[in-house]
């Protein structure tokens, strides 16, 4: 996206989309903005923006106004996520799952299956397969093609908030609901098998976010998480360890999170929370070290090693 194009947020009050970096806001939501995904499709640059108002839309850089207006959930669209150039998947509360192309309004396959509340849809790299986790406590896979559903993992105890999917698209991660530690979990599915593999536990309250990080800082697969704990946790993948425990700098409940090839973390969540961390490592373990905090009440930008902790 370019260094003035670096972060996304969206208000939590508000029908705004703006950019973090360079202020460049987009108007046209009736609704709180609920999920945003970037797009480059043929050398231009665009983003998907999925609203309460049951609408998508696509904008451009430098125009104010939305390119296109795609319509067809009747609901809050809960999940927006591209499949190449010219397609892309929605999911909503109104259980219905979608798939549009960007030179039409109206969705090309509508995929309806009953309480399936969506809460995020992935897509595993090198396949076919679409990963969608929903409020119905499930799981499932479906072909990014046509959207038929190939398969439906075992029920859990608590609503499953988010997916993510491998850079070999060999696993998959699903964020656990629950509270007082009771549930609270990571799931790691195997794509291959298609079974679920094991669970990470440390978390207190509902996970909301959990990816997998390109790393060069210790051999092992690592795992970053948010919660509404308010905390953030790096874990090893292969030792179902927690390594790292960070508190939230701003002392506010997290929701999502996003790591980057050269040790960049960006985490948000409430109160307009955005915070640039960095993980390092020593003795090959990892920690991480916050860098600059944004949210209504704070703007920083000096690098702090304030409240870092070992689990």
């Amino acid at each position: 996206m370019g260094s003035s194009y670096s972060a996304l947020s969206t208000n939590d009050d508000a029908d705004t989309l703006a950019l973090a970096v360079k202020e460049q806001p987009w108007r046209g939501h009736s609704d709180s903005v609920t999920k945003v995904a970037y797009k480059q499709a043929q050398s231009k640059h665009y983003v998907l923006s999925g609203s309460r108002d049951a609408t998508v839309r696509l904008w451009m850089f430098n125009r104010p106004d939305p390119v296109e207006v795609f319509e067809g959930h009747k609901l809050t669209v809960t999940a927006v996520t591209n499949l190449d150039d010219n397609t892309f998947v929605t999911g909503g509360r109104d259980t219905n799952v979608m798939l549009f192309d960007i030179n039409r309004k109206t969705p090309l396959v509508v995929k309806s299956l009953n309480r399936n509340l969506v809460t995020h849809i992935t897509k595993v790299p090198g396949t076919h397969l679409l990963a969608q986790t929903s409020e119905d406590r499930t799981m499932k896979l479906y072909d990014s093609r046509d959207l038929k559903k190939i398969f439906d993992f075992p029920v859990k105890n608590h609503i499953q908030h988010h997916c993510s999917a491998s850079n070999d698209g060999f696993f998959v991660l699903a964020s656990g609901g629950g509270t007082n530690g009771d549930g609270c979990e990571i799931t790691l599915y195997d794509m291959r098998q298609q079974k679920e593999m094991k669970s990470f536990r440390g978390h207190e309250e509902s996970v909301k976010s959990a990816v997998f990080l390109s790393q060069t800082i210790t051999c092992k697969r690592i795992i970053l998480s948010v919660s509404d704990d308010k905390t953030i946790r790096l874990w090893s993948m292969e030792d179902n360890k927690c390594l790292w425990r960070e508190p939230s700098p701003t002392q506010s409940e997290l929701t999502s999170c996003i790591g980057f090839t050269d040790g960049n973390i960006v985490v948000a969540g409430a109160n307009s929370t955005l915070c640039h961390l960095r993980m390092n490592g020593k003795a090959g373990i990892p920690f991480l070290q916050c860098l600059s905090i944004q949210s209504r009440t704070t703007l920083t930008n000096s690098v702090s090693t304030l409240g870092l902790s070992r689990s």
